[in-house]
């Protein structure tokens, strides 16, 4: 299930900002006009790519901050960025920021509206996920809630 281009930049603009958000409250602004000096100096990405190469910005958090203060900030984010998207986040133990992200994608997918034959638009119900079936992605870092 995939979510379409409207719901994709709204996904984007939500993290970027959840991303700023996160970061300023926990710092300072300085903090973060530092850190995205630092990103795209020395690591090539750009506040815009954020929401793009979640991981690699995760690498970098960790490379910065550390492991536990890249926990906390991650946890601030997807805090945020479920507040932004009207999600209801549920601390999951086991479960990886990008796990967290793909949960976040897929609820959005269950609430695009759809076509009925007569062309008006309906919005799907959103269905209740088993979220401990939800596949791990063993390529990101554990993050606890």
């Amino acid at each position: 299930m995939t979510i379409s281009n409207r719901k994709h930049e709204e996904f984007n603009k939500a993290m970027a900002e959840a991303i700023d958000e996160a970061i300023r409250e926990l710092f300072s602004p300085q903090v973060l006009e530092t850190l995205y000096n630092v990103l795209s100096t020395q690591y090539g990405v750009t506040r815009d790519e954020l929401p793009y190469r979640l991981e690699t910005a995760y690498k970098i958090l960790t490379d910065v901050f550390g492991m536990r203060g890249a926990e906390t900030i991650g946890r601030m984010i997807i805090r945020r960025l479920y507040q932004k998207l009207d999600l209801q986040f549920e601390g999951i133990p086991g479960l990886r920021i990008m796990d967290y992200v793909d949960i976040a994608k897929r609820k959005l997918a269950q609430t695009e509206p759809m076509k009925e034959p007569n062309g008006k638009a309906k919005t799907r119900q959103l269905v209740a996920e088993n979220l401990s079936t939800v596949p791990l992605n063993s390529r990101s870092q554990t993050f606890r809630p």
